[in-house]
């Protein structure tokens, strides 16, 4: 290679320029140079050369760029974030073959056929065979080159092959047929948005509730807390700012559930019992389904209050527990039988819920939270801190305090530790614009949190009743695509602190376990479609199957319920009645409305307040709002089923 060279970067990066290398660049030196990933997402894939160049992994960014000179002939690399489609780059490709390369015979022509038909919802496992044979039939280079980039995105990216082809989704919503509505694509639980909104524009309120409850039987506590992955992803964002979902979606359960006059049919018993063991939203929302379907369920909780870490673990001011309490309430009315303050492995063992129940799922969630340092009283995890304060009504602590992390139950624990009456600093190894938490950090700031972003820590010393916290400078969070945080460790700040509250992640109790259900590092092993574990008859879904937001596990929960519904016979599961969803034309004066944000209240003495933050729509703020949605599920030719 010659000493200095040209490459013309591409891709979903801040600086899109022509960059000089060396014999000693790296690609990641290269990302560096081009101000790394827009809005902070993440990097999935690096395409290097031009289409029939080569693809490589995050993991191997840190790879001198002269390994890959030989696909230097076009003097380009694109950094592709996690919005990248494989499936839909395979299809590119073929096109590309036929359309610009001119490379034309029945083999390139079969390959491209079988990437359309997994595109467009018509794929199955034999499709993804027939590819894999087509491969290796190449005969010109280009097609050579085809099959490598082919191998490489089937074998980084099979999970998402196999959805494309199992469950007819394209999580990057970029298979258009595959989706209805960005939106609903995004939503983990597909939840009909427009199709709510619809019937809310049209006054149909309790419709617009039973329309949410078909995939998310939670709606009621969501409208307060979720992360609304559904916005992100709002098209009218395109044009100038979302739609106000979480909002629209607490105004409608606000006036439903509140009225109490709220009921569900469900079928008649089937005389089969099935147990849950934790009440979480995992939990909750499965019990929903398969009480509607005609099963006798049972759930098991080892707290004295129903939730999981809706409730354990979201302080009041953000979701009241009476929220919580309401909308199970509706899921009882259903005959759903609750068993609070009893622990699996305790006070009855898994065996005896085996022997006596059709079938098992496991709920549990994470609520052992980690921690690291000396042993004292005064470092605790999150978890323990934000249920001592809102279950077991704790009222005390240090008057300074350090909360490592950068999530929103650290934010959740900085906050609650605030309406203790103590000064709060949040560290986290990420900068404030790369925190996880989105909007909790914001609010927790304007609240009176401090921030000390990129530190992490180095020491924890205990001094009489304080604690000498030494903090060092984190310079990069991730490695090779991983997260592998590099440090000066001369760059450093000391904190004296009375109480240290870390917020860096949960971890499942399965010491309750049967021997035959087995695990792989601490999560329970599960099919990924099914959710059965290793042993017969039983399932398990939620934090202790694989970590994530409340919507996730609601999404598992039904899927999960569906299973347990095939495997025991059923006939699917029974959702109500369909819902017709009115076909207004939209209004044409629907751009000139502005969003109207979500209100959020900070009081002014925060001094043991845990009155509710967030402030609903207004009727007329409602109305207006739902009247900027798009309709754009009207655009997909994806027939949507309710049944």
């Amino acid at each position: 290679m010659e000493k200095n060279k040209i490459i013309h970067t591409f891709g979903d990066i801040c600086n899109k320029s022509a960059v000089e290398i060396n014999e000693k660049t790296t690609v990641s030196d290269i990302l560096s140079e081009s101000e790394g990933m827009k809005e902070n997402r993440k990097l999935k894939v690096v395409q290097i050369g031009g289409p029939l160049g080569i693809c490589i992994p995050p993991k191997d960014i840190s790879k001198n760029i002269n390994e890959f000179e030989k696909f230097f002939n076009g003097r380009m690399i694109a950094f592709l974030n996690d919005l990248f489609c494989p499936v839909d780059y395979m299809r590119f490709l073929t096109r590309f073959l036929i359309r610009e390369l001119r490379i034309d015979n029945d083999n390139i022509r079969k390959l491209n056929q079988s990437i359309e038909k997994i595109t467009q919802g018509r794929g199955d496992l034999e499709t993804l065979e027939e590819i894999k044979k087509s491969l290796v039939l190449g005969k010109t280079v280009a097609e050579k080159r085809l099959a490598d980039i082919f191998l490489f995105l089937l074998d980084e990216f099979k999970d998402e092959v196999l959805e494309h082809i199992l469950d007819k989704k394209c999580s990057t919503g970029i298979c258009r047929t595959l989706i209805t509505a960005q939106c609903i694509n995004a939503c983990p639980a597909e939840v009909y948005i427009p199709g709510y909104i619809e019937l809310m524009k049209n006054d149909q309120y309790e419709k617009a509730y039973d329309l949410m409850r078909k995939n998310n039987p939670l709606s009621f506590i969501c409208g307060k807390i979720c992360a609304r992955p559904c916005e992100e992803r709002c098209r009218r964002k395109e044009i100038e700012s979302t739609v106000g979902v979480r909002a629209l979606k607490r105004f409608t359960c606000d006036l439903v559930v509140n009225n109490k006059e709220y009921t569900e049919d469900k079928l008649e018993s089937n005389s089969k019992k099935i147990a849950v063991v934790g009440g979480g939203p995992a939990g909750i929302s499965a019990s929903y389904y398969l009480a509607r379907t005609g099963y006798s369920v049972t759930i098991y909780e080892a707290s004295s209050v129903i939730g999981g870490m809706l409730a354990m673990g979201i302080p009041e001011y953000r979701l009241p527990q009476k929220t919580i309490d309401d909308e199970v309430e509706l899921i009882t009315n259903l005959g759903v039988k609750i068993i609070k303050n009893t622990k699996i492995g305790k006070d009855i063992s898994l065996k005896t819920l085996r022997d006596s129940n059709d079938a098992v799922l496991l709920a549990s969630g994470c609520h052992m939270g980690n921690k690291f340092g000396p042993e004292s009283e005064n470092i605790e995890p999150a978890v323990k801190f934000l249920k001592e304060v809102k279950i077991d009504k704790r009222k005390t602590i240090g008057e300074t305090v350090l909360v490592i992390g950068g999530g929103d139950v650290a934010m959740d624990a900085a906050r609650t530790a605030l309406r203790l009456e103590a000064d709060v600093i949040v560290a986290s190894l990420e900068s404030f614009d790369q925190m996880p938490s989105k909007e909790e950090k914001h609010e927790a700031g304007e609240e009176g949190v401090n921030f000390l972003n990129q530190y992490g820590i180095k020491t924890i010393e205990i001094e009489g009743e304080k604690l000498l916290v030494t903090l060092k400078r984190c310079l990069i969070l991730e490695k090779d695509g991983r997260f592998d945080p590099q440090y000066d460790e001369d760059d450093i700040k000391t904190l004296e602190v009375d109480n240290l509250i870390m917020a860096i992640g949960q971890r499942p109790d399965n010491s309750y376990l049967d021997e035959d259900i087995k695990t792989v590092n601490g999560w329970v092993k599960t099919d990924k479609y099914s959710f059965k574990t290793t042993a017969e008859g039983v399932y398990a879904i939620g934090d202790m199957y694989r970590p994530g937001i409340a919507i996730k596990a609601i999404a598992e929960a039904k899927k999960a319920a569906a299973a347990m519904d095939e495997a025991l016979g059923g006939d699917g599961l029974y959702l109500g009645e369909e819902i017709e969803i009115p076909e207004r034309p939209l209004n044409c004066q629907m751009w000139e409305v502005e969003k109207a944000d979500e209100n959020i209240h900070v009081p002014q003495n925060l001094a043991d307040n845990f009155e509710l933050v967030s402030v609903v729509y207004t009727r007329e703020e409602a109305k207006k709002e739902a009247g900027r949605c798009m309709r754009c599920d009207r655009n997909s030719i994806k027939p949507l089923h309710l049944k």
